[in-house]
């Protein structure tokens, strides 16, 4: 036991836990904790806005495996950060939020900057630790620490100002890391079976096999039966775009290679992943999902299992460490008696021809051809002259895409389109919004990110709405040495739910309109970062690589603004929505 105040426990604790970065905005609540941040060898990043904070400590954390933690003043500072927290939720980041309250004496009097703060965060956290008295600092900030990584998610730290002062004796926790295992025998058995009996097996590999750093065992697994993988929707780095198995993601906007490869399936392998009904739902006109096939699903959460999609087994465990031991013994089983290893070339031909045609589609596929785009790509080149379709400057940017990049994209129609395009070779390269969707999440969760790798190329995509959200952060990027790439695609419009309005509401354009006289790359400038504004589809792939050169090697934060046209993907929800009925006389033209 030592002799320390509880604002020392605070930040030794964390020490313990490796904390050696922090994200937020500078408070009186936490001052005499944040006063000794620096000789404990943690560096506090200001930032803009508490939301960017709290998603610069989820980037931070996809990036690193480690707790990404996030802190700010109590009341308001604090109720900003819940959306970006419920980004990190969707995401099993192992986040911790760190919310000083009003003082205990204060609480229920309405003073200044008070507010309840545990239920702000109920449902987007996995434990909640309160400060009820100074003695337990260090015994609950550790548990805190723990939980994020054992749970697969953030932790919320609530801690009343007061409760950083006085005199304790403390002894300081050590972690208690996880070790997960492969899940249960019978299950493991019953898998292993379904597996050697499949004359089609496909595996989805997952956001767990990311997470636990076990993509080399899903290609281990893969190569073993010469099986097609497909990635779960937005884990785009869940298995390398090189590899002859990798078929590309599913969900919105996906591949149609890899959703015409899992359609054949007779034993789906579902690594990692909660089967989430986003990430299986029809596209590109496909009902894809096989409906005859047998589904074995592997989730760390056995919650998860059989949640959203039926199941024929489900293994409670670790997908790398599930992974390993399904290999292990399909050894045993012996190559004679594994039914797909008997028709192994047969299907590799097949992998190779459905790849061959989506990549063929998609160089062919430079615009939109419906009737409303064509309209507006005619439009756009004859009021400014061939601005640039979308899909052509995302498939110039994969082209130009450094090695080892990381890749933020932002919620909207040109950031969903993107997921065609956009292939990685290593894991924790990938970060989107996941299930929750919000504008506002590539600028900082990149920023995030870099700062935990700063050897790797940072990019984020956003669209011109989600971007004004969350571009004042380029200051943050700019002041405190974390240089990026950001790509801002300008088609004056909020795109993703505009094109609901083109196909089920008689284009009645209500507020989805952005036209004005933005130049999103001058106000780049003006915040001390580099701005282009790119104009000519040959000048894209070049601005890209300009703009990673001095990223990596001037440490230079660059805005790319690219002027697209007004042509828009499928609809975001076209799931979800159905054509208007009207009943009262003075809305009858309203359909």
């Amino acid at each position: 036991m030592t002799r320390m105040t509880p604002s020392e426990a605070f930040v030794e604790t964390m020490v313990a836990h490796g904390v050696d970065t922090a994200f937020g905005i500078m408070g009186s609540a936490f001052m005499d904790a944040m006063d000794i941040f620096a000789p404990a060898g943690i560096r506090l990043v200001p930032v803009v806005h508490e939301q960017g904070a709290a998603h610069m400590a989820d980037g931070y954390s996809r990036v690193s495996g480690r707790h990404g933690v996030v802190i700010g003043q109590n009341g308001p500072g604090i109720s900003n950060c819940v959306t970006a927290i419920a980004a990190a939720f969707w995401a099993h980041s192992p986040v911790v939020i760190v919310t000083p309250q009003t003082g205990t004496m204060g609480i229920g009097l309405g003073g200044f900057q008070e507010a309840n703060q545990l239920p702000m965060f109920e449902e987007f956290t996995k434990y909640q630790g309160h400060i009820n008295n100074e003695a337990r600092m260090a015994e609950i900030t550790s548990r805190c620490f723990d939980r994020a990584l054992s749970e697969m998610g953030p932790t919320q730290l609530n801690i009343p100002r007061d409760r950083f002062y006085g005199d304790i004796d403390v002894e300081i926790p050590e972690p208690m890391p996880l070790d997960r295992g492969a899940g249960g025998e019978k299950s493991l058995q019953a898998a292993t079976e379904m597996l050697a009996a499949a004359e089609f097996p496909v595996i989805l590999s997952g956001g767990g096999v990311v997470m636990g750093d076990s993509v080399e065992d899903c290609v281990a697994l893969s190569d073993m039966l010469g099986a097609p993988v497909v990635n779960s929707y937005l884990h785009n780095d869940s298995f390398p775009a090189s590899h002859p198995m990798w078929c590309g993601p599913l969900g919105y906007q996906g591949s149609k290679a890899a959703m015409k490869l899992i359609n054949k399936a007779d034993v789906v392998l579902a690594l990692g992943t909660r089967l989430g009904p986003f990430g299986t739902l029809p596209q590109h006109d496909m009902d894809y999902w096989p409906k005859d096939a047998k589904i074995i699903q592997v989730d760390a959460d056995h919650t998860m299992l059989g949640l959203v999609k039926k199941v024929s087994v489900g293994v409670h465990g670790d997908a790398g460490a599930a992974a390993r031991e399904l290999l292990r013994r399909l050894g045993e089983v012996g190559e004679a008696n594994i039914a797909c290893l008997a028709n192994r070339d047969t299907r590799a031909e097949t992998i190779a021809e459905e790849k061959k045609a989506w990549e063929d589609e998609l160089d062919a596929w430079t615009h939109e051809t419906d009737d409303f785009s064509m309209e507006m790509i005619a439009e756009a080149n004859e009021e400014a002259g061939d601005w640039l379709h979308p899909r052509q400057v995302l498939r110039a940017l994969e082209e130009a895409m450094p090695a080892r990049v990381m890749v933020s994209t932002d919620i909207g129609n040109i950031n969903s389109v993107s997921n065609s395009y956009l292939r990685f070779e290593e894991p924790r390269s990938f970060f989107a919004a996941m299930s929750w969707g919000n504008c506002g999440y590539a600028l900082p969760t990149i920023i995030g990110a870099k700062a935990a790798a700063p050897d790797r190329p940072a990019v984020s995509y956003a669209g011109d709405g989600a971007w004004a959200m969350s571009m004042t952060e380029v200051m943050t990027a700019v002041r405190h040495n974390i240089p990026v790439t950001a790509i801002v695609f300008h088609n004056r419009q909020w795109g993703a739910e505009k094109k609901n309005q083109v196909d089920f509401y008689g284009r009645r354009f209500v507020a989805g309109e952005l036209d004005g006289e933005e130049n999103y790359a001058d106000i780049a400038t003006a915040m001390g970062a580099k701005g282009v504004r790119v104009d000519k589809i040959d000048n894209v792939g070049a601005a890209l690589t300009d703009a990673i050169n001095a990223q990596m090697n001037d440490g230079v934060t660059t805005v790319i603004e690219i002027m697209c046209t007004k042509e828009l993907g499928d609809p975001f929800r076209k799931d979800a929505l159905s054509t208007p009925v009207r009943h009262l006389a003075k809305y009858k033209d309203y359909v």
